[in-house]
């Protein structure tokens, strides 16, 4: 079953070939980056609380410490470059993707 991939030009993730290109180029992201950057992706402008993302991307479910997820977010931001800028910090619950030109839906 293949999943079509995420587009919001420059940026492509795709599910399948377990990649992500900013204009045509592929970056180097771990397992865990790629998983973070796809579970904002697939739904852009919703906001994504810290507990959400260790559930969803590391499979936690207590007792981890909530810095993890700021870590990746900083290390994941510095190799998408601008298109990290799209990754926002929602104060007080956690992060949002918000591509250029997408409106906030929460």
């Amino acid at each position: 079953e293949s999943e079509k991939p995420i587009s919001f030009p420059p940026l492509l993730i795709d599910l399948t070939a377990h990649s992500v290109k900013i204009s045509g180029r592929e970056l180097g992201l771990t397992v865990t980056q790629f998983k973070l950057l796809h579970r904002l992706a697939r739904r852009p402008g919703r906001a994504f609380s810290r507990d959400q993302l260790l559930s969803e991307v590391w499979g936690y479910t207590e007792d981890v410490e909530s810095r993890t997820v700021d870590t990746h977010v900083k290390r994941l931001r510095a190799k998408l470059g601008k298109v990290g800028d799209w990754i926002q910090t929602v104060r007080g619950v956690g992060y949002r993707f918000r591509p250029d030109g997408v409106e906030a839906s929460d």
